[in-house]
């Protein structure tokens, strides 16, 4: 016959050892998963930052916004001129671009860039 005092445990200490352990075991996954998650989406907005550095590369060398626009359907385009005189010489205008991703509202963009004129040599109509 054994006595209580004698080692081993009892049901009840195993339980609740148990428990404390499934209850870490459950917050680390947790933990792990959202980690995973911000990964995700750390991996999806830098993604989308270098579409609109592509956007931006487009616009700058001339390409019409519509081809572009084409190109990346997740994103919205739109030009509106900058309130800065027309190069008299060239024909150039100063435009904006306000670039906002479709599945993304808080990511938005906005660059201000050069669009070529008619070369007009000597001022002259």
């Amino acid at each position: 016959m054994t006595r209580p005092s004698e080692g081993g445990y009892v049901l009840t200490e195993v339980l609740v050892a148990s428990a404390i352990a499934a209850a870490v075991i459950a917050m680390a996954m947790t933990g792990m998963t959202g980690a995973l998650r911000a990964g995700q989406r750390a991996e999806a907005v830098q993604t989308a930052t270098i579409e609109a550095q592509n956007i931006a590369a487009r616009l700058r060398a001339g390409l019409p916004p519509e081809t572009t626009a084409e190109l990346y359907p997740d994103w919205q385009i739109a030009i509106t001129p900058v309130d800065r005189p027309v190069d008299p010489r060239t024909g150039a205008v100063m435009s904006r671009a306000n670039l906002t991703h479709t599945g993304y509202a808080a990511l938005s963009f906005e660059i201000i860039y050069l669009e070529p004129g008619r070369l007009n040599p000597g001022g002259e109509p």
